[in-house]
């Protein structure tokens, strides 16, 4: 061992820094240099500037707007590690950091981390990866909780506020929109020209709300814009030839608003005088401009209005909204997203977003005729889920018996309700093969249900499906 400070720091280079965090027994002047060197906690938010410091790390993000792309910056208080600058784009915040937040380093839910031994975790941070105590691992999970979780909330609202959820995101030569539906090449140039026609400086009737921008629609009064549509060409080689994409463009007007910081400003400024969000957009012109621009030139043009109508491709919203459910059935659209998003998660998933649901969809489907198809599909699935501590009592539920029974079946997840209760985290797989069964049972099963248990099915679901949406929605394309 060294005999001073200064000894200590021509030695550092080959210490083995994991021993630092019991650093009583090495040198009586040491704990107190390396206290010195911690940061002091803190959190600051400017604008969307945001820095999250804990001891051992700080992060400084730039948070992303009107879903653009963000940054961050992470530094640590370690002598080692001092002058160490690792920045992360976009990409890497939503492929390495965004998946396990809130859950402890050693539970394997974070793709960035990996165990190397008890005080020891190799990280990685975009390019760069280091190797950190479990206190120095500890508080940068924390610090990325704080920084990621604004993050999301960034990107969440956004899109909560512009009703883009079930609509496909544009980018393309700077433009950036959301994909609202498709019409022929011929139907888009009677839209174009109605617009040219009707710009608002050439009269003052209902339906001058118009101006042109380039190849774009301008849909404005001239004084407040409500929204921007522009043309998208289809691939020439692709079976969709001669088709226009519509596309909802996220321009200027967005990113003002935005800036007054008035989230709720944008549901009270929807309609005929405000910002029309995607959803409100895609219904308008489907259901008022289209149907006019129809009607208006049908003679001239010497087609009907049926043939023209039949020619645009509407993108129906293949879920029931989760409040509106009271059938059953409606609840597999979503059950499939999950399952979607289970079968690539990371290998495991933090067990407090799985308890409600567990218990919730197992008490749904427990009165369900006995002779449903399929028992052997439900009951393959639950010997394929992997138990750690109930692994071979769920092992004799499934061998022993020569003839599987729904009984059976509901016996085996009563058992996983009690065993998830007793866990940190799930693997993913058993979290999969599980909601396959509930979605086997739902599509295949006549069951009896109460508008209670639906309702707790509902509540239950609804945080897992959106966790499940914003990740495969804005973390997996990056992955």
């Amino acid at each position: 061992m060294p005999e001073s400070i200064k000894e200590f720091m021509q030695w550092i280079q080959g210490f083995d820094y994991r021993l630092l965090e019991n650093t009583d027994g090495i040198h009586p002047d040491l704990s107190n240099l390396l206290g010195k060197c911690d940061f002091q906690p803190s959190i600051t938010r400017d604008g969307d500037r945001l820095i999250v410091v804990q001891p051992k790390v700080a992060i400084a993000c730039n948070l992303p707007q009107a879903l653009g792309q963000g940054d961050c910056r992470i530094e640590f208080s370690s002598i080692i590690f001092r002058g160490l600058k690792i920045g992360l784009n976009h990409h890497h915040i939503l492929s390495q950091l965004m998946i396990g937040l809130n859950t402890k380093p050693e539970l394997k839910c974070r793709p960035f981390l990996k165990q190397l031994d008890k005080n020891a975790f190799a990280v990685s941070l975009g390019e760069t990866t280091v190797i950190l105590s479990a206190i120095e691992t500890t508080d940068l999970c924390l610090c990325i909780d704080q920084v990621c979780q604004e993050y999301k909330n960034s990107l969440v609202e956004f899109e909560n506020n512009l009703e883009t959820w079930d609509l496909e995101f544009f980018e393309s030569a700077g433009v950036r929109g959301f994909h609202l539906f498709s019409v022929e090449q011929k139907l888009w140039d009677l839209m174009y020209k109605f617009a040219s026609e009707f710009d608002y400086v050439k009269g003052k009737s209902a339906w001058h709300l118009f101006h042109q921008e380039d190849i774009s629609i301008r849909v404005s009064r001239g004084i407040r814009d409500h929204a921007f549509i522009l043309p998208q060409a289809t691939n020439y080689w692709s079976d969709a030839q001669n088709k226009i994409n519509i596309i909802y463009e996220i321009n200027d007007v967005h990113l003002q608003s935005l800036a007054r910081g008035k989230a709720s400003s944008w549901q009270q400024d929807i309609g005929p005088r405000g910002t029309w969000t995607a959803k409100y957009t895609k219904q308008w012109l489907l259901e008022k401009y289209i149907p006019q621009v129809i009607d208006y030139y049908a003679q001239q043009s010497q087609l009907f209005e049926v043939e023209l109508m039949v020619e645009v491709i509407k993108y129906k919203f293949a879920h029931t909204p989760i409040k509106d459910i009271h059938d059953i059935q409606d609840l597999s659209p979503y059950l499939c997203d999950i399952q979607t998003w289970l079968n690539i998660h990371v290998e495991n998933i933090a067990a407090v977003l799985l308890r409600s649901y567990y218990k919730a969809f197992t008490d749904l489907v427990r009165n369900t005729d006995s002779a449903i198809a399929g028992i052997d599909y439900i009951m393959v699935n639950l010997r394929g889920v992997e138990l750690s501590d109930a692994a071979d009592k769920i092992d004799s539920h499934t061998k022993k018996r020569k003839i599987w029974t729904f009984k059976n079946a509901m016996s085996c997840l009563d058992e996983q309700v009690m065993r998830i209760n007793n866990c940190e985290s799930e693997k993913s797989f058993n979290a999969d093969l599980i909601t396959r069964i509930f979605i086997w049972i739902i599509e295949n099963g006549k069951i009896s249900f109460s508008q209670a248990q639906i309702n707790t099915a509902k509540q239950a679901l609804l945080p897992l499906w959106e966790q499940s949406r914003f990740e495969m929605r804005h973390v997996y394309p990056h992955r």
